[in-house]
């Protein structure tokens, strides 16, 4: 196994120690040359050697231990980018709209603008979770648009996207209906994205308008953004950090099916049971049916899922492929893929097909750091605090996710400290609620709060 040594526990949590070098730096210690001479030849060629051949010895047993454990691949990890709307490759097989709609600006504008406020883009704001508070609290923006070799002022306001919520929540909602469980989805980059409105004045026309050319970023070229355009909006300190043209994409693909593509349908009584197989699809992949007032019930069996329908014949149903090879980057996606795989190791596997599970502050720790969150922020510590009151509740990623049986308001909170591992990233703090989400998911005693030490 190619560099096995980097997915076990110690590469995890700490670093390992070095007996070859501390039995050196201790036989420097001795003054007098010839016993140093006499302690090294004793030490370090013989008990170094000694430990050395047990080490190596605990290390083949360990992983012969590790590849016996086996735990089920992960058919359904997400991972998703932002990229520029006019740089969409569509023979890109591992990288989807998030929404198809995305890549029609007039549709979007058709089903978002009203008679007061017509939609002009969708905009990606890089900033932090603390910063995007204060530019939603800002209200109106003003502007200035150009049309027929004219100028005029207009009133621009902007809004979260709440499309991108909407399909997490249907997501979420697949999930369950498919009997699979559910992992948290990493949305730091859904919820940076906003729409932009423009007051629909008399005078003022009412179609849409194409923004300005937007700045860079430190992480994505200045030719990924922008659309060269008459419109202009001065968002104030803001206006750096605005990326204007922007769509998110994920390793999900929506495939429609009809009973043509099957064999005949199994009768039972009065219903028919419709097999979605998966025999030629590629096993590391997972498929999840979209239900609907046809679908009565969703079946998961080796090989095909099975469709529980009281039609006989059916047009224009859907599933959702989680495509699970490593996601191709096409020119100009420069931005980083944010995806909410674990991190294999040989405690993961241990753990996994352990029926005792301990809280400890390693297993805790370890959970954590399996995330896809290394690049960003790091775990430094935890609390117990009995004083809720001090921390306020915050909207998880999981927010669609009812838990009534155990309040919030009645646990104790889990403080957990991370480190920045690049300070000032817009992203760690979405980083940090991504942990947070996942983790309140699997710990139910405790409310389950993220700061920056």
């Amino acid at each position: 196994m190619k560099q096995w040594k980097d997915n076990n526990l110690s590469a995890l949590m700490e670093y390992p120690f070095d007996f070859g070098r501390f039995i050196e730096e201790r036989i420097r210690e001795i003054d007098d040359l010839d016993e140093r001479r006499f302690a090294k030849k004793i030490l370090a060629e013989g008990i170094g050697k000694v430990i050395q051949e047990t080490e190596e010895k605990y290390s083949r047993l360990e992983r012969r231990i590790y590849e016996e454990l086996k735990v089920e691949e992960n058919q359904y990890e997400t991972a998703m980018t932002v990229i520029n709307r006019k740089h969409y490759d569509p023979a890109n097989e591992t990288l989807y709209p998030v929404i198809e709609e995305d890549l029609n600006p007039d549709k979007l504008a058709a089903s978002l603008s009203g008679d007061e406020w017509i939609w002009e883009d969708t905009v990606f704001l890089a900033v932090s979770e603390e910063k995007q508070r204060e530019f939603e609290s800002m209200g109106e923006f003003s502007g200035v648009i150009e049309g027929d070799g004219e100028k005029g002022e207009a009133v621009f306001r902007a809004e979260p996207a709440k499309r991108y919520r909407n399909v997490m929540e249907g997501l979420y909602k697949i999930f369950q209906d498919n009997h699979i469980p559910w992992e948290t989805v990493n949305t730091a980059y859904l919820d940076k994205f906003y729409d932009i409105y423009r007051r629909n004045l008399h005078g003022s026309g009412s179609g849409r308008i194409t923004p300005q050319e937007s700045p860079a970023s430190s992480d994505i070229p200045e030719s990924a953004f922008g659309l060269p355009g008459k419109l202009h909006i001065d968002f104030g300190k803001f206006t750096e950090a605005v990326r204007y043209g922007m769509i998110p994409l994920w390793n999900i693909e929506r495939v429609k099916f009809d009973s043509a593509d099957f064999m005949l349908p199994c009768t039972g009584g009065m219903y028919y049971e419709h097999e979605f197989y998966l025999g030629d699809k590629e096993e590391q992949d997972g498929y999840l049916i979209e239900t609907n007032e046809e679908i009565l019930e969703i079946r998961h069996e080796k090989k095909k899922i099975v469709m529980k329908s009281l039609k006989e014949t059916f047009e224009n149903w859907q599933a959702l492929h989680m495509i699970q090879k490593k996601s191709r980057l096409s020119l100009d996606y420069t931005a980083p893929l944010l995806t909410n795989h674990k991190n294999d190791s040989f405690i993961r596997r241990f753990s996994e097909n352990s029926r005792i599970t301990l809280m400890t502050k390693t297993d805790l720790f370890r959970r954590i750091m399996e995330l896809d969150i290394r690049d960003y922020v790091e775990i430094a510590g935890y609390k117990i605090v009995d004083h809720a009151s001090a921390y306020p509740k915050a909207e998880t990623m999981n927010w669609f996710v009812k838990d009534e049986l155990f309040p919030m308001e009645s646990r104790k909170v889990l403080l957990l400290e991370f480190k920045e591992r690049q300070p000032g990233h817009y992203l760690n703090d979405g980083m940090i609620r991504f942990v947070i989400s996942q983790m309140q998911l699997e710990i139910s005693e405790y409310r389950c709060v993220g700061v920056v030490i």
